[in-house]
């Protein structure tokens, strides 16, 4: 969360920078009902827009990295399953082995 305010922090700073530089050397000016807005409302306008901009980035930055990560935990599960029901005979005969063989060796140490 601490990131995501710093980020939101620099959209707005970066958004009223490029602004006032809209503002003063290229002469943009937004108009709104047949009237041009002063510099100090365009500002807050392309803040708001800024915002705006910056929420939907992260949330479309986390939902990007939500999905590969349940996509890679699906694929991992879903290997686990496929090795456990191909390898089940052998696994089930692997610790039939180690059990009798460690009966054997607390027999031999009596």
């Amino acid at each position: 969360m601490k990131n995501f305010l710093i980020a939101l922090v620099l959209a707005v700073i970066l958004i009223n920078c490029l602004g006032s530089i809209a503002d003063s050397f290229l002469g943009m000016h937004i108009v709104m009902s047949d009237h041009f807005m002063e510099p100090w409302e365009s500002l807050a306008a392309l803040s708001v827009v800024g915002v705006v901009i910056a929420i939907v980035g992260f949330v479309v930055a986390i939902s990007v990295i939500g999905t590969l990560l349940l996509t890679v935990g699906i694929a991992f599960v879903a290997l686990f399953a496929v090795g456990i029901s191909a390898f089940w005979p052998i696994i089930l005969f692997a610790v039939i082995i180690y059990a009798l063989r460690g009966r054997n060796r607390q027999q031999a140490h009596l």
